[in-house]
């Protein structure tokens, strides 16, 4: 690529750990089961999408996740074990991702977008035993990316925000969200287009240092669990309907999205 943005073995994004993520992000993981309801999932945590030997799996009960925080460009991430490089990185995409990225107006917006890519690149080449440069995608029926790969066992969702991005694969239907932490501009209009009328009364009840937080753990809930139903925003967030509490639980879906006991939601249990 031409713009000097992206080249050079300056880091800019750095993996998460699970302590790290609680005062930066919010994130969410939904999978519609394939699985008897009674078989534990399993989250591997990566320390980094660049594995240094091939994933085994995921296995069936199995969610591989990566989560990471995207530097502003005036500050970059310090090469090392958990940093992603922007020139290696964006050798990586295909002439499809990398027109995407350069039509893209801010650089913060262009970092994220990279490094999500990459980083989802990277781990599900190690999964299926190709180079992650080689791996082709096509858009479903309803727009969700699917990897082009026979036997298609392999589902997975990325997620790219300014400053933070998430990326998750499974042998099942996943979707996930990463938001980062942060007061949220009109609150309360923006939790009636989002919120049901149970969501909207739980959240007026919260402490007012710990409603914006809430509201951000509602809203990965249900972009995750619209992700991974392939739907997206087709289907109104506010008629899905979460227990966002330390377990987070689907209560109620609408019959496009099959049956409540089908869907599993995990999201960090510090709230």
């Amino acid at each position: 690529m031409k713009n000097a943005v992206y080249t050079g073995q300056e880091g800019f994004a750095s993996s998460l750990t699970a302590l790290q993520a609680t005062t930066a992000v919010a994130w969410a993981i939904a999978v519609k089961r394939v699985t008897p309801e009674n078989d534990e999932l399993r989250l591997r945590w990566l320390p980094h999408p660049n594995l240094p030997a091939p994933v085994r799996g995921p296995s069936p009960r199995e969610i591989a996740f990566w989560l990471a925080a995207v530097s502003p460009p005036e500050e970059g991430a310090t090469p090392g074990p958990t940093a992603l490089l922007l020139e290696q990185s964006a050798a990586l995409l295909d002439v499809q991702e990398t027109n995407h990225l350069a039509r893209l107006r801010h650089h913060e917006d262009r970092r994220s977008y990279l490094a999500a890519h990459a980083g989802a690149r990277l781990i599900l080449g190690h999964i299926v035993g190709r180079p992650p440069n080689a791996l082709r995608f096509a858009p479903s029926a309803n727009g969700k990316p699917v990897l082009l790969i026979d036997p298609q066992e392999i589902d997975f969702s990325l997620s790219h925000a300014r400053g933070a991005v998430a990326v998750a694969t499974a042998r099942m239907p996943i979707g996930v969200d990463v938001e980062p932490l942060r007061e949220v501009d009109h609150l309360d209009s923006m939790s009636e287009l989002v919120l049901a009328a149970e969501e909207q009364a739980a959240l007026r009840k919260a402490s007012e240092i710990s409603r914006s937080r809430l509201f951000l753990r509602y809203w990965t809930l249900k972009e995750a669990l619209l992700k991974a139903a392939g739907l997206g925003f087709a289907v109104p967030p506010n008629e899905v309907i979460v227990d966002a509490g330390p377990s987070p639980t689907v209560l109620a879906v609408p019959p496009a999205l099959g049956s409540v006991a089908q869907w599993h939601l995990i999201a960090p249990s510090d709230t």
